[in-house]
Parts: structure tokens; C-alpha cells; sequence
């Protein structure tokens, strides 16, 4: 399982995983999305494709860490 994922299956288990993802842009404050099922190498998201970054934000409380994603232009 990816160090993204934070596991909180209901008792039947059938949901899939879900992955915190941060769409970052500059100096604008970042939107924090909940992506289920495989963490993908690409987001679109209001109107623009969003590329997964080798960096993350810390959660704080324990949690996984936040995968970050910047625009693609």
C-alpha cells in the first residue's frame, strides 16, 4: 500500500482507498482533493490537468503524507 493512503475501510470494505492530494499553483493557496482508488499520475480539475510531483505536505495528526500536484503549463 502507498505511504499516501490512508486505510479507514468501512466494515463491508467496499470502498477503495483514498489518497490526500494537494493541487498547488504559485502562491495561491493550495486545494486539498480525496482521490479514490489508485493514486493517478494526473488530475483535471477545474478546467486544467494537475501532474504529480516527487513532493508532499505533512498532514500533521500522524497522517499519511499529502501528495502535491502543480499545473501542467
Amino acid at each position: 500500500m502507498s505511504a499516501f493512503v490512508r486505510d479507514n475501510q468501512p466494515a463491508g470494505a467496499e470502498e477503495p482507498d483514498a489518497f490526500g492530494i494537494d493541487l498547488v499553483d504559485g502562491d495561491e493557496p493550495a486545494v486539498r482533493i480525496l482521490v479514490r482508488g489508485e493514486l493517478p499520475a494526473t488530475v483535471e480539475h477545474d478546467g486544467r490537468t494537475w501532474v504529480a510531483t516527487d513532493e508532499t505536505h505533512d498532514p500533521g495528526d500522524d497522517g499519511p503524507p499529502i501528495a502535491v500536484f502543480r499545473p501542467r503549463d
